[in-house]
């Protein structure tokens, strides 16, 4: 997970065990929402804040005139607007949903009583550490300490998910049933951080073997170039790709080969283990680069040493 969005994470707290009430407008007919974001409370089960809790102090808190419920967080989809709140020692939001299918899918899912939550990112301007027993009032309660209260904090965002922070409380439809089995708070951050973790090795697996296969092309690339040179000899596109297709040994070989023919030794050099050449294809490394014996080449007939290579090339690519 990125660093910005862990930082983030530290300040996003979800309502559980509230009701999300489920309207429709008579005017619009769009379906609208009533849901206790925060309790007012301590959170004390948050990944990052632990058992010592949380208190958001509500006196002060910074919002915006309209602001957007989205599915999750970090880009989710939008499926809302809260238009209205109350911050009187607890905070609700009213709004309504959007017509977008999966904000359609979500409303059908309450409607069902699927237990959906409301969380939000609460961006303290300053964090209170309590000490160990010492007392403090806010938002109409008292707690003791050790905890962080969070003062005059600016809401970014509401979301309705499906893991909680706020252990207060549980989330219902518009049935307004009592639900009896809250779900708990599940900490996905370390299933997170090892599927990023996964998706790093794996880019750098393939951009290391992308990188190997440019070296071993160019190696091969300069070593064409360089047995031209030293036959005195440019190969055509159709000789060098032949080449570039060959393996290491092979390649090595045949470039031994014609390196000793073009200097007109007769000595056949020792085949490596592995590579033996067909019968039909040995006389094409016997010859002398010359064009054989009988003196001056041929030069409307290919290369004898050319023509080798390309037929040993291709019985390679049959086997």
């Amino acid at each position: 997970m990125p660093e910005e969005n862990k930082d983030q994470l530290k300040h996003q707290f979800t309502a559980v065990n509230v009701p999300i009430v489920l309207a429709e407008d008579g005017t619009s007919k769009r379906r609208t929402f009533d849901a206790e974001v925060y309790s007012g409370g301590r959170i004390d089960n948050h990944y990052f804040w632990g058992r010592s809790g949380v208190v958001i102090d509500l006196q002060n808190i910074q919002l915006k005139t309209k602001i957007g419920l989205v599915e999750e967080h970090f880009g989710g989809l939008r499926v809302g607007v809260a238009t209205e709140f109350e911050t009187t020692n607890k905070f609700r939001a009213k709004g309504h949903f959007l017509s977008n299918p999966r904000a359609q899918e979500i409303v059908s899912d309450a409607d069902e009583e699927y237990p959906f939550q409301m969380s939000w990112w609460a961006d303290p301007e300053s964090i209170e550490e309590i000490s160990a027993g010492k007392t403090i009032t806010v938002n109409g309660q008292e707690f003791t300490g050790p905890l962080h209260v969070f003062r005059n904090v600016r809401v970014h965002e509401i979301t309705i998910c499906g893991v909680g922070a706020d252990t207060q409380t549980s989330i219902q439809a518009f049935s307004s049933k009592t639900n009896s089995n809250p779900i708990e708070d599940t900490n996905v951050t370390e299933l997170e951080q090892a599927k990023a973790a996964q998706k790093k090795a794996e880019e750098e697996r393939d951009a290391a073997q992308n990188e190997l296969k440019k070296f071993k092309a160019d190696k091969r690339a300069d070593d064409i170039a360089a047995l031209e040179t030293s036959l005195n000899k440019q190969f055509s596109a159709e000789e060098k790709k032949s080449y570039t297709d060959m393996d290491d040994v092979s390649f090595n070989f045949l470039s031994q080969q014609l390196k000793q023919f073009s200097a007109g030794t007769q000595q056949p050099t020792e085949q490596p283990k592995g590579n033996n050449i067909p019968n039909q294809f040995a006389h094409l490394f016997s010859h002398q680069a010359n064009g054989g014996q009988g003196g001056a080449s041929n030069s409307d007939q290919p290369h004898k040493f050319t023509s080798g290579a390309q037929a040993f090339a291709d019985q390679k690519k049959g086997a």
